[in-house]
């Protein structure tokens, strides 16, 4: 039998516990509610400040659009697969189509009455000769030229940056032409010379081969199959290490600061940070992290996916349109869990075929066609 004594004494002791337990269980939940507002309040912080940047960053683009259209009759602009460069004084521009393989210098001279035609045609040729002897030592942010091992001469020797001006030189005199003439927003009369300089066969071939060293050693570091990191690369920028889209995403595997490289950027060192596009436009820099963002997609949001085909069919869509869409386009909801029991249900065939016919926008769907038709190619060339 339990001596009363001691029951009445322990009961003081369990009261005093419980009230322990509440008070303990008050103040968690103080200290969660505490740090979830400051998680709040960052996140709303860090939103601003990538919205702000972004703002301004239109502000300026706009601004220079302007200038441009005072002198030029149509504006060009860099993009994920063309890189353009205006002179300072904005009477000279060249581009890089990395797509298309074409290098093409432009430039503008007064129509002055007081000049003959000849006169006029040799100031457009020094110009010519002068951008275009500068866009061959144009140099990406890892100090290696945009265009190396990509041009010859007429003898088939590779161009290089001791050889640029005599290269420049060669080119104008034989292929140098006058586009047109028109009239400015700024009321002079201009005339417009150019000339285009196809890139090497191998062009693409050969930019790839550039960042082939990085693109390996992050594959391995995150598990990742190189050729789909070579494939969605090639599909981004074309192998441009200066890319750029309005979104704004940069660099060869297009990320976006506030998201992609955000969440590839926290997956590897467990830090929240919103990078800058001078981060970005490094190439090791977007390698690690471009490949990263694939093996988050991977091992993260589609780890549940059996089988490794399908796995990849959905970590390709998801780069290019993001988990929600594809969650969406598989099952009607944006959650991850049926979704990976869909497609554990389904061969890798039917899989492709429904995303190439379900997913929400056409260059998604054109996307997967493009990466996954690539993905071959690597394969063999690693």
């Amino acid at each position: 039998m339990i001596n009363k004594s001691i029951y009445l004494l322990f009961i003081p002791c369990l009261l005093f516990a419980q009230d322990d337990y509440e008070k303990w269980l008050k103040e968690r939940q103080e200290s969660l509610n505490t740090f979830k507002a400051e998680q709040d309040n960052y996140i709303a912080t860090v939103t601003k400040e990538f919205d702000d940047y972004v703002a301004e960053q239109e502000r300026l683009f706009e601004d220079f659009k302007k200038e441009v259209e005072k002198s030029w009759d149509e504006f060009k602009s860099s993009t994920n697969k063309t890189y353009v460069d205006y002179d300072s004084d904005l009477n000279a521009r060249g581009s890089i189509d990395f797509e298309k393989g074409v290098v093409e210098i432009e430039v503008i001279v007064d129509d002055d009455p007081n000049l003959t035609d000849q006169e006029k045609k040799q100031a457009g040729d020094e110009k010519l000769k002068e951008k275009l002897a500068d866009m061959v030592t144009k140099k990406a942010d890892d100090k290696q030229t945009l265009l190396k091992d990509q041009l010859a001469d007429d003898k088939g020797k590779k161009v290089t940056p001791l050889t640029a001006k005599s290269f420049a030189k060669d080119v104008v005199k034989e292929k140098a032409y006058k586009k047109h003439e028109f009239k400015s927003k700024d009321g002079k009369k201009k005339i417009k010379y150019g000339v285009k300089v196809f890139m090497q066969p191998d062009h693409v071939k050969t930019r790839a081969g550039r960042f082939k060293k990085a693109v390996l050693t992050q594959s391995k570091r995150f598990k990742i199959d190189p050729a789909i990191a070579f494939a969605i690369m090639h599909t981004e920028s074309s192998f441009n290490p200066k890319a750029r889209s309005h979104i704004p995403a940069y660099g060869l595997m297009q990320l976006v600061p506030n998201s992609g490289a955000r969440d590839a950027y926290n997956y590897v060192y467990k830090q929240d940070r919103l990078l800058s596009d001078t981060y970005l436009y490094v190439p090791a820099n977007n390698i690690e992290l471009g490949c990263a963002f694939i093996a988050k997609i991977r091992y993260d949001y589609f780890k549940n996916i059996k089988d490794e085909k399908s796995a990849y069919l959905c970590t390709i869509s998801a780069y290019n349109t993001g988990i929600g869409n594809v969650a969406i386009t598989l099952t009607g909801k944006a959650k991850l869990g049926p979704t990976a029991d869909k497609v554990n249900t389904m061969k890798s065939d039917k899989l492709y075929k429904m995303l190439k016919m379900k997913l929400p926008y056409a260059e998604t769907r054109n996307y997967l066609k493009k990466v996954t038709e690539r993905i071959d190619y690597y394969r063999t060339w690693i």
